[in-house]
């Protein structure tokens, strides 16, 4: 007997590139020979508006001249959900599997409850299965969660269905079986060298292309390492560190190197997005060792670190190799609100100092930054404002906060009233919360015209506070300054 098995993606409208974690499940499956097809969402315009659009509009990114570009991104026609239960019927799969986030749960449970006259085997696994299990498995018509990572699991709970042989106590797995919930623990976690590369046989040839920089370039996110050592209180990896043993893990340089030629030999890369946590969290003896193998590879790539980890060897060391932009960790520029609030250490000095370096070494250099925490005031917002523009970063990465699942500032945000308990974390790139002392509107007003408070000098101030009202003449003023700042910076405009 074989087993079909139709994949779903669930990213946002129009979000480009190919997701790591899927396109290993499917090498990982089709390397033990079952028959893959994939679901996407991501060209429907699902959302009212679409992420990276939005960065563009709050001047975190430069304009995409889409229209020369070889590569077309637009939107699908069609109904989404009419379109699944078409692909379903077409294909007549064995099993159906979502790979969820907190973000994409409700469209997941969407799609799943829209299925009619359905006999394929559903399961769900990512990152919401394993940190919040008992909403998902809530849902009757999901047959199995992966509690854990699926790599390995996932192949041999495919196994067992393929030979009519199911087995509900595999490691991992919580399945629904009746009335009953049967949870079985999580197993240790994958050995990042044992894994396959990914496959992206099952993506459309635009779909590799991803909007990095303000290029559309044939892009591949790879991992070094999976996890992060520290435990901020408004990220998943606090509770995946209490979880899992050696929640941060990394692979070997040789595996890096290969999985990067491997892409490179049958897609033709133009650029590399290395999607670890904190690039420089590692031994001085393994960066030297990126250092000596990829100087053989010449093609550029970004990376994201902690303004700590940042000195003037390493960066020249990764400019000589072909780093292109690096981003930092800064999150919010007073320190003592980040200590108290967010368990981040890391003084503004070595955030200024990390710019310095950057710039120095002719590397760009953006801040990654979230505005919305709870009890944070206009005051708040402003030390990190005026943090960023006296440390000169090139560009700032915007957040708004969301109050993830089971980390210490979504029970804040809970104790201050701020949510409901069924309250389902959103794209911060598009939504927020009140702090307690702004509201959404108002933090949306700050959002949009952050760029125009680090950038222009203080006597302009008063005009950019008018910009921040999101009324007529609100609009028209932030259109006139967004228009000029992206003629000074990009040298092209979006308005």
């Amino acid at each position: 007997m074989s087993l079909k098995i139709l994949f779903v993606e669930l990213g946002t409208a129009l979000e480009m590139g190919i997701p790591p974690n899927l396109a290993i499940l499917i090498g990982e499956v089709k390397q033990n020979n079952f028959d893959v097809d994939l679901f996407s969402i991501n060209e429907y315009q699902y959302e009212e508006k679409q992420g990276d659009e939005t960065r563009v509009e709050t001047l975190q990114l430069p304009p995409t001249d889409k229209k020369s570009s070889e590569v077309k991104i637009e939107y699908k026609k069609g109904n989404v959900i009419e379109d699944f239960n078409k692909k379903i019927k077409d294909y007549s799969p064995d099993m159906i599997a979502f790979s969820i986030t907190e973000i994409s749960y409700l469209k997941c449970m969407d799609l799943i409850n829209s299925i009619e006259n359905n006999e394929a085997y559903i399961i769900v696994g990512g990152v919401f299965c394993i940190l919040n299990p008992e909403k998902v498995i809530k849902n009757k018509k999901i047959n199995a969660i992966c509690v854990g990572e699926g790599e390995k699991r996932f192949v041999e709970l495919c196994k067992l269905i393929r030979d009519n042989k199911i087995n509900y106590n595999i490691e991992n797995f919580w399945f629904n079986k009746g009335s009953e919930v049967i949870k079985n623990p999580v197993s240790p976690l994958t050995d990042m060298n044992d894994i396959v590369f990914q496959d992206w046989s099952c993506w459309e040839p635009p779909r590799s292309y991803k909007i990095m920089n303000g290029k559309i370039r044939r892009t591949a996110q790879i991992e070094l390492s999976r996890g992060c050592h520290h435990n901020c209180t408004f990220c998943a990896n606090s509770i995946l560190n209490s979880i899992f043993k050696k929640n941060y893990r990394e692979r070997t340089i040789d595996n890096f190197i290969s999985e990067v030629n491997h892409l490179n030999d049958k897609y033709k890369l133009n650029f590399i997005y290395i999607v670890d946590e904190n690039f420089l969290a590692t031994s001085k003896k393994r960066f030297d060792e990126f250092i000596e193998k990829y100087r053989k590879i010449n093609i550029p790539f970004w990376i994201e670190t902690r303004p700590e980890l940042v000195t003037t060897k390493k960066i020249k060391a990764l400019k000589e190799v072909g780093m292109e932009v690096i981003n930092i960790g800064v999150e919010q520029g007073d320190d003592d609100f980040r200590k108290r609030i967010l368990n981040r250490r890391v003084k503004n000095k070595y955030v200024i100092r990390s710019v310095k370096i950057c710039k120095q070494e002719g590397v760009r250099i953006g801040a990654n930054v979230i505005i919305g925490f709870p009890t944070e005031t206009r005051e708040n917002i402003f030390s990190t404002i005026n943090l960023i523009k006296k440390a000169g970063a090139d560009f700032s990465i915007m957040h708004l906060f969301q109050p993830y699942t089971k980390t210490v500032l979504r029970q804040k945000s809970l104790d201050m009233g701020l949510i409901s308990e069924d309250y389902i974390g959103a794209d911060h790139r598009l939504n927020g919360i009140p702090t307690g002392s702004l509201s959404v509107e108002e933090l949306w007003g700050l959002f949009r015209t952050f760029a125009l408070y680090v950038d222009l000098p203080k006597e302009r101030w008063n005009e950019i506070k008018k910009a921040e009202i999101l009324n007529e003449e609100g609009n028209k003023i932030f259109r006139k300054l967004a228009k000029n700042y992206q003629l000074k910076h990009f040298g092209v405009t979006s308005f």
